[in-house]
């Protein structure tokens, strides 16, 4: 099967997608390989004999190449980053096109620049951080100025928000005015009118059926529970809420075949399903995967009424191509990978010809209703695979399967959804929508909950299957094959495969007995791992930001699931951290101190409320009380109450192993004694940077001998020099201050 046989445009945009794909990142010396090949290719095309044909394909293609290297250039490199082109303070005015908070002080905005020092500068777009007070009265539509000064976003942060055509930050924001309340941009009025009939729905139903319609026709998602969008996750299904260009298909075919029926022609219903996608459209917000889906229907429809033909992969191509032309920013965007890709992958197979061997009419039924819905599911995954392992980091088993059911119970809730729209006010349609919504969710648990489905795929052997098994299915579907249904064999098996490596990977992994640690800025963490039970340690000052620290050193070790969640101490701030990390692992368990005061009583509250409607327990543990993991044990040997310094230690032991951690600043001369036993007592010890910092120097003059492991993280501890040899002598593993994970057991 070669699908770009008699397709040159389609292969001529491809290339041009990927080259402007590549040139957008930052690697300096990939671009200059590529365009020295694209070069060569030109000039090969150029000197010497070919097939006329093949000639102006392999020309036409450097060109692509070359072309879409300077437009990425001309873009990401010159006009982009904004703040190397504005290196000092500017004055600003722009309209806000996004209010939300950033901390408990501060709000972000996100404006849509219009000048920059009186100049007109369209096509910019910044956050804007400023505190509470000096917003008052900005709301989304409002016109403002002020001065500040641009900063990039961090290597971490650069890719997602170059995706969403996000310049750069102004992280303190002077003058802040404002200048117009316009009423809102027509991106705020739709978001509006998405608002209100979100809550016209779950008036209708209840919160959690609302909240399903509203994701599934309208895109809005705020009102999703957490645990749902887990469970959806863990299941592989998650593109299922996330409105893409199967939700339009269904929307279009729904509206075409009701005109149908009431005897509209072809060309007529065409127009009216192209004149309700440019609404759907803007109805959505212009989603990325929607604006594919969109501009794909509307021009494989103009091909229709030109020359009566449908050529889906070539609308593809051009749908892309036309989104990356007009926002050159989205070819970083992953859903807009993902949604493409996954296209690719369903024509792929649709151009496949395969017939069933079946000759009766059940098995013809079980053939086109089981084997060839599995089929599309598994080509749609093969076709994402790449991406979605290389930027997730985990691999649902029970994608294939999962994405048939929940696909039928999608449509049947979507057209329920829009009766219910429609004429709900009139007949209760409200309990039948319950039944079906009830049923997704229902199901979505039960598959959710067996712990194996949803498996790291962060090991090194997997990555590289991935990489080749994904060449070898784009290989599939562009080399004409003498027997496409043996490769078709062979490629089945081989999907079966690489979902096996991970799970065997995860399964080994979660076998094994481990403590790892690792420190960041404000955040100590401990694994630990036995009988297959998984615990985090936090030891830190909890935040958002600190919570997607936490749930990188759970990928690195190939966790997507937590039996325990071990907290040391209370803080304002731990709502933002549970929130994150149950948001993207599954928690089991919460372990957190009993509340000692009237502050950690009502940080409690706000914690179990945060976790209210999800299946993660929050225990609460007295002081010096064990919590085991397989067959280790945790004991809480210090934790001072919220309102004071959080100074905290904890001990995880096993048989005659014990690993200390003591925070910065328990060493210090009056607790020193005490501590010092713990540690004598011990086989590892980590002297970890988190908890009020000290300006004084301590020196630490203690021999201890049973030592196997030390572990200094804390700036104010330090080691005399002939401690330090006494250590090394004896075989003692020292680290100090570690940037990478040190395995202690």
């Amino acid at each position: 099967m070669n699908l770009f046989e008699k397709r040159p445009l389609c292969l001529i945009l491809c290339i041009g997608l990927c080259g402007l794909f590549i040139f957008a990142t930052e690697s300096v010396v990939l671009k200059i390989v590529l365009i020295g090949i694209a070069l060569l290719l030109g000039i090969f095309s150029l000197i010497f004999r070919k097939e006329k044909n093949k000639k102006a394909l392999l020309l036409s293609a450097s060109i692509a190449i070359i072309l879409s290297s300077i437009l990425s250039f001309v873009y990401f490199n010159l006009f982009f980053k904004a703040y190397e082109i504005y290196d000092s303070e500017i004055a600003v005015v722009g309209s806000v096109e996004e209010v939300s908070p950033s901390s408990s002080y501060s709000i972000r905005l996100l404006v849509k620049v219009e000048s920059i020092d009186g100049k007109i500068a369209p096509g910019y777009r910044f956050f804007a951080y400023t505190d509470k007070t000096d917003a008052k009265g900005v709301i989304e539509g409002t016109r403002i100025s002020f001065n500040a000064t641009l900063s990039g976003f961090s290597e971490e942060s650069y890719s997602y928000n170059v995706s969403k055509g996000i310049n750069a930050y102004a992280g303190d924001v002077n003058n802040l005015t404002v200048l117009e309340q316009t009423g809102g941009t027509l991106r705020v009025r739709f978001a509006r009118i998405r608002e209100y009939l979100t809550r016209y729905v779950i008036s209708l139903t209840n919160s959690e059926s609302g909240a399903i319609i509203s994701a599934l026709l309208l895109g809005e998602r705020d009102y999703l529970p957490d645990q749902l969008r887990l469970d959806f996750k863990r299941i592989g299904i998650s593109h299922i809420l996330a409105l893409s260009g199967m939700h339009l298909a269904i929307l279009s075919l729904g509206i075409n075949k009701g005109l149908s029926l009431i005897g509209i022609k072809k060309k007529t219903r065409l127009a009216v399903t192209s004149v309700f996608v440019l609404i759907y459209m803007a109805l959505t917000g212009f989603s990325v995967s929607v604006v594919r889906a969109g501009f794909m229907l509307i021009i494989s429809s103009c091909l229709f009424l030109v020359s009566r033909s449908k050529d889906s992969l070539t609308s593809l191509s051009v749908a892309v191509f036309l989104i990356c032309i007009i926002k050159p920013y989205a070819i970083m965007d992953i859903s807009l990978w993902l949604s493409a890709l996954a296209t690719f992958g369903i024509i792929a197979l649709s151009e496949l010809d395969i017939r069933p061997k079946a000759k009766t009419k059940a098995g013809k039924l079980i053939y086109k209703c089981l084997v060839i819905p599995i089929l599309a599911s598994i080509f749609a995954i093969s076709a994402t695979m790449a991406v979605s392992t290389f930027s997730f980091g985990g691999l649902s088993l029970l994608g294939p399967v999962t994405t048939i059911i929940f696909s039928i119970l999608a449509e049947a809730i979507m057209y329920l959804g829009c009766f219910t729209f429609l004429i709900g006010w009139l007949i209760p349609l409200g309990w039948l929508v319950r039944i079906f919504t009830g049923l997704m969710t229902l199901l979505a648990e039960a598959f959710s909950s067996i712990q194996i489905c949803y498996v790291s795929s962060n090991f090194t052997v997997v990555l590289i299957a991935v990489l080749l098994y994904t060449l070898a299915f784009f290989a599939f579907t562009v080399i004409k094959l003498k027997q496409p249904v043996k490769a078709l064999n062979v490629l089945v098996v081989c999907f079966a495969l690489i979902s096996l490596i991970p799970m065997i990977g995860s399964i080994s992994a979660d076998s094994k007995e481990t403590i790892a640690y690792r420190s960041d800025y404000k955040c100590d963490e401990m694994l630990v791992r036995s009988k297959s039970e998984v615990c985090l340690i936090n030891s830190a000052q909890y935040s958002k930001n600190l919570a997607y620290t936490s749930l990188d050193f759970l990928e690195e070790n190939n966790v997507t699931y937590l039996d325990k969640y071990y907290l040391t101490h209370y803080s304002w701030s731990l709502d933002e951290d549970i929130k994150v990390l149950t948001y993207n692992v599954a928690v089991e368990k919460i372990y957190i101190p009993e509340p000692r005061n009237e502050d950690e009583e009502t940080i409690l509250k706000i914690l179990l409320k945060t976790v209210e409607g999800s299946r993660t327990r929050v225990v609460t543990f007295k002081e010096y009380e064990t919590v085991c993991v397989g067959e280790y044990t945790v004991n809480l040997l210090y934790s001072e109450p919220y309102g004071n310094t959080s100074k905290n230690a904890f001990a995880v032991a096993k048989g005659d192993f014990v690993c200390t951690y003591i925070s910065s600043g328990l060493l210090e001369k009056s607790t020193e004694d005490v501590f010092n036993r713990y540690i004598a007592l011990s086989d590892a010890v980590v002297l970890g940077d988190h908890g009020k910092k000290y300006k004084d120097r301590i020196y630490i003059d203690e021999r201890w001998e049973d030592l196997d492991n030390l572990v200094i993280h804390s700036d104010n501890l330090f080691l005399y020099q002939d401690n330090m040899k006494y250590y090394l002598d004896k075989g003692t593993e020292i680290y100090s201050h570690p940037y990478d994970t040190v395995y202690l057991k």
